[in-house]
């Protein structure tokens, strides 16, 4: 046998005995396209998520404004004064501190004797509200108002409807306004 003939024999085997490994390119591309449509399908949900999550920081800081704001009207007969983010944060007439967020500003507006309304304004990363268009969260607002009438507190809180666009705070604490939904 000559070498050349050997070459092709040994040649012809590793054909033969390596012919089916690996992948053919249709079969990665495939792989690769389901993977793109299951990264579709999920990254939005994802984000939705964290959307969430964002969001039930406001809610819980305006709760927490609004339960601050009733003690503070049973002890005074009046609701506060307007408090800004800063105020919030630290040692107020409220009792409360809420913490530094990174997606929203807080505010509590004028009180009276009958009624508080306090609000979460969704921010961009310069610290200005946005209506929630950077972070993908919604602003929402509440009310807290007093009956003098039958000594009953009443309160809502609202969000608004959609993303990106800055809600109205409420002044009503029974009713949203029409930019908004009741979230309790």
């Amino acid at each position: 046998m000559t070498t050349k003939n050997f070459l092709l024999f040994l040649l012809t085997k590793y054909k033969t005995k390596h012919k089916n490994q690996g992948f053919t390119l249709i079969e990665l591309l495939v792989v690769i396209i389901i993977i793109g449509i299951l990264a579709a399908v999920a990254l939005p949900n994802l984000l939705g998520q964290v959307g969430k999550a964002r969001e039930t920081e406001a809610k819980n800081a305006i709760g927490t404004i609004t339960r601050g704001q009733q003690s503070y009207h049973f002890q005074n007969g009046v609701f506060t004064p307007a408090l800004d983010n800063t105020q919030l944060q630290s040692s107020n007439l409220l009792d409360i501190t809420l913490p530094e967020s990174t997606y929203y500003v807080y505010a509590v507006a004028d009180g009276t004797g009958t009624l508080s309304t306090s609000s979460a304004l969704s921010i961009d990363t310069s610290g200005n509200p946005d209506g929630g268009a950077f972070q993908g969260t919604r602003d929402f607002s509440g009310a807290i108002g007093f009956d003098p009438t039958s000594s009953q507190y009443s309160q809502i809180l609202c969000q608004a409807d959609n993303s990106g666009t800055a809600g109205t705070p409420t002044t009503d604490p029974t009713s949203c306004d029409t930019d908004q939904t009741a979230v309790r």
